[in-house]
């Protein structure tokens, strides 16, 4: 590892988006003292962000049937986080799934980053969006789901709206853990290019690659990083929060310490992956390969009557490997 390498090292941003992605599989029902015990950990770790839900309109999303972390009400938040010092609070909104009226203004709360994540259609009015949140204090985030699969001209207008907006991160979502590391450099160089924007790279790890995408992504100039704690998300998963930070500190990064993170690993994960059942699957492998929407694997997997040559050729014929 060259200096080089150690600066960008040193510079990268890591969030924590356990609870809020961690959240599709128990329908964001943490209980605050758990997510207190995760956010305390994550800070005494040197986490920077920590994403602890989804921001959530009651007309699209029923209290009765979602936890309180699809909602992440500033009560909720304050109690959890309440004399521990360190991750800045992030949230997390689908486009399209809350009016920016239903946020607070900044000086309200004790949130500093607000994520909007929207496909290649959406993504023209949820910058507009967000300029209506950067006007309320926030820091802002756009995530780009499924861009690698943006055609160049697709991207090439993505590029011409970061351009002209004033969102502070720019996040790639590798939406079906379908990206190679050889992939990342062409992919992160244009929007490198951008003045006054800085990068973020939301891994999944459908085919194992969320770790060395990551340290790619770094080599890159990647400016933030998320993963979440023992990788808990929906499908696959993402990159295991534990093992960048402990990456980190055995490059010399001092700021960083894992013990914490492994803390809560061995305390609360080792049962939520045992209930729960997060991670490395064949039909997550053959989405990842075909960069298709899990669903389409994990149907013709499961019903157990067909040859993988045969479920091979299927995904081929339409999603070309």
């Amino acid at each position: 590892m060259d200096i080089d390498d150690l600066e960008l090292l040193n510079n990268v941003k890591i969030l924590d988006c356990t609870i809020r992605d961690g959240g599709y599989l128990n329908n964001w029902n943490f209980e605050k003292n758990i997510v207190r015990e995760i956010y305390r950990a994550s800070s005494d770790s040197s986490v920077d962000f920590f994403e602890i839900g989804f921001k959530s309109s009651e007309k699209f999303f029923k209290r009765e049937e979602f936890g309180m972390w699809r909602f992440s009400d500033e009560s909720d938040i304050r109690d959890v986080t309440k004399d521990i010092s360190g991750a800045k609070i992030g949230l997390m909104i689908d486009y399209g799934k809350i009016n920016e009226n239903e946020i607070i203004e900044k000086e309200h709360s004790i949130v500093s980053m607000i994520r909007v994540a929207a496909h290649k259609n959406q993504i023209a009015e949820a910058l507009n969006m967000i300029e209506h949140i950067k006007d309320k204090g926030y820091k802002t985030s756009i995530q780009m789901m499924g861009y690698s699969a943006f055609t160049d001209k697709e991207q090439e207008i993505v590029v011409k709206y970061l351009e002209d907006s004033n969102v502070d991160y720019a996040y790639i979502a590798d939406s079906y853990g379908s990206i190679l590391p050889y992939q990342i450099q062409g992919l992160f160089e244009p929007l490198m290019e951008i003045p006054g924007i800085k990068i973020g790279f939301h891994p999944h790890n459908s085919m194992q690659m969320a770790f060395a995408n990551s340290l790619e992504a770094i080599k890159a100039g990647v400016n933030i990083i998320d993963g979440s704690i023992y990788g808990m998300g929906r499908g696959s998963g993402n990159l295991p929060l534990e093992i960048m930070i402990s990456y980190l500190q055995l490059c010399g990064i001092k700021k960083y310490n894992v013990i914490p993170i492994l803390h809560c690993i061995d305390k609360y994960f080792l049962d939520y992956q045992k209930k729960l059942h997060w991670g490395y699957q064949l039909h997550y492998l053959l989405s990842g390969l075909f960069g298709c929407h899990p669903y389409y694997s994990k149907t013709l997997v499961d019903r157990r009557e067909y040859t993988i040559e045969d479920i091979w050729k299927a995904l081929d014929e339409v999603f070309e490997f």
